[in-house]
């Protein structure tokens, strides 16, 4: 007979081993779990903060580009400027107010804005109008080629649309400028689409600043702006030659060294710009925070330890007394004796434990007497579950295209339409789970021809009866769904005419329904029909009648194909 030791035995050592040799390795599990919720706050912080970041930073692009339309919301400077890309000639006076206008326009959103230095508006090598800072100083380079430029070569086959441009400096001003950031559009003849000129809004980082003072981190930390070639655009802190050299030119790693340390490095994409935002955080003050909570979980381990010392001896009795009186109540539960209880004699949580014991040997008895009765009742509800199977969206289409109707004034064909819809929900609802097979095919061709409203001469349907349909029974919506897979994977993939063609056909023992379609079609597993609604089409079908069979082939581009043997007793005198 194998000896057994009694639980407080076991207890005893146990106590003693997890005590005096592991707890070192326990209170570095310990650490590293409060290490590593410490490392998930601070990504969940830099995620929050990043998110804020990128936020406020496409939403200030976005104001940008707002600027680069100014164009277009005044069709008298459209026009103007439109002249002028052509050399149109204006009267003196004339031209005197549309440039003092336009001046107007654009000097107000310069002059408004801080952050902006200057907007030009070129074609070729042509500057049509600009307005800059510190014009007591500044002027154009004369003979400056814009249309040589990349940035304006871009913009041209943006057609329309406003493009990014990183950190260069504005050579077409004289004397140069400090870099700057560019936003670029092509204006073009909204007609025709051919570009006119382009206007370019050359903006300094100074925003920038006042987006990023109110964020701040728990360690050191550095927020730097990047454009798709990987320059620095800007930095909320001073960076050497060397550190912007090495963020530049190592954009994978994950830790970086720079002059003032090891940074961990996070890179956030900027939400609809090729910018991103780079996060780096001091790894010297996350090591440092992490090993001070290793430092605190060994001292509150070894306080711990002294402690269950001193209590084990007064509980462990009242413990292990519990302990019996639960495995006493298993071993019965195992004997289906359901009759047993705990019995209180701990005074702490093994006393609710035995409460949630008991509950749960009564539980378990009620469980086991109803078992087959929730059994029989699932497999009904199940079956019941298979019966529904028209999906909301062919709903919601369906009443868009009588929206449409209704728009167009067809109103023969929505009063047709909607009397089909009524038709199916008044089938779908009422009709009981055995139903003729010419009332399933009257549905089919009403759901046919509401989807024919969608797909218009996309969508043909052809009912063969070459057996009479009404004496046979059948499940209810048991071709709907093959249908509407054809529709879903035959017609809609298609940009032609397709044809779902429904044929019945007489068997040695019932009737061969068919539905085929020139569709798409589809590579499908071996022995498998795709989607839950064919799925469920088969378990309905063995259910009502094991003998019949549901068979399907497809070919991509030839179309699908299911056959359907449905067996019936009688069926000879059916069809005589």
């Amino acid at each position: 007979m194998k000896f057994k030791r009694s639980f407080s035995v076991h207890l005893l050592i146990s106590f003693l081993i997890s005590t005096l040799i592991p707890f070192m390795l326990i209170a570095y599990v310990v650490a590293h779990i409060y290490a590593r919720e410490y490392s998930r706050d601070v990504r969940s912080l830099l995620d929050t903060t990043a998110s804020s970041l990128d936020s406020n930073i496409a939403t200030y692009l976005k104001e940008l580009e707002q600027v680069t339309m100014q164009p277009y919301y005044n069709n008298e400077l459209y026009n103007y400027l439109r002249g002028l890309s052509r050399d149109q000639d204006y009267a003196l006076m004339e031209r005197l107010n549309l440039q003092r206008n336009l001046d107007s326009n654009m000097s107000f959103v310069r002059y408004t804005r801080e952050d902006i230095n200057g907007i030009f508006i070129v074609t070729g090598d042509r500057c049509l109008y600009y307005t800059i800072t510190g014009t007591d100083h500044k002027t154009l380079s004369p003979s400056f080629d814009y249309g040589q430029q990349s940035w304006y070569q871009e913009a041209v086959r943006a057609d329309g649309r406003c493009l990014l441009i990183g950190p260069h400096v504005p050579d077409y001003i004289t004397p140069r400028d400090t870099p700057v950031i560019s936003l670029a559009r092509s204006i073009v003849v909204l007609e025709s689409r051919d570009p006119l000129y382009v206007i370019k809004i050359d903006v300094n980082t100074r925003i920038f600043d006042r987006l990023f003072q109110n964020f701040t981190f728990h360690v050191d930390s550095k927020i730097i702006i990047k454009d798709e070639n990987q320059r620095i655009i800007y930095a909320n802190r001073p960076l050497s030659d060397e550190d912007r050299e090495t963020l530049e030119n190592t954009p994978g790693a994950a830790s970086v060294s720079l002059s003032d340390g090891s940074f961990q490095r996070y890179v956030y994409p900027i939400t609809g710009y090729p910018w991103d935002i780079t996060v780096l955080l001091s790894n010297q003050e996350l090591n440092s925070r992490t090993g001070i909570i290793y430092l605190t979980a060994l001292l509150l381990y070894l306080a711990g330890v002294v402690m269950a010392m001193a209590s084990f001896r007064l509980s462990s009795k009242k413990m292990v007394a519990s302990i019996n009186s639960m495995r006493g109540i298993f071993y019965a539960i195992q004997n289906e004796d359901f009759s047993r209880k705990y019995t209180y004699v701990s005074d702490t949580e093994l006393d609710d434990l035995g409460d949630s014991l008991n509950a749960m040997s009564e539980e378990l008895q009620n469980r086991i007497q109803k078992e087959y009765v929730m059994a029989i009742r699932q497999k009904d509800t199940e079956f019941k579950a298979l019966q529904a199977q028209i999906q909301p969206h062919f709903l919601f289409n369906t009443l868009n295209n009588f929206v449409a109707l209704n728009q167009v004034g067809d109103r023969d064909a929505l009063e047709n339409a909607l009397f089909e819809l009524s038709g199916m929900l008044r089938y779908i609802l009422k009709a009981p789970a055995l139903i003729p097979l010419s009332m399933e095919l009257s549905f089919v061709e009403d759901y046919c021809s509401l989807q024919k409203l969608r797909f218009s001469d996309r969508l043909n349907y052809v009912v063969d009866r070459q057996v009479p349909a009404e004496g046979i029974m059948i499940p209810k919506l048991l071709l709907q769904p093959i249908v509407e897979n054809s529709i879903l994977h035959g017609v809609e993939p298609c940009n032609r005419a397709c044809t779902i063609r429904i044929s019945l056909s007489p068997a040695a023992h019932g009737v061969i329904i068919v539905v085929e379609d020139d569709g798409a079609g589809c590579e499908l597993p071996e022995g498998e029909a795709p989607g839950i609604g064919l799925a469920n089409v088969r378990e309905r079908l063995a259910s009502f009648s094991p003998q019949s069979s549901f068979s399907m082939e497809s070919r991509p581009g030839e179309g699908t194909r299911t056959v359907i043997e449905l067996y019936i007793e009688a069926m000879e005198e059916t069809i005589s």
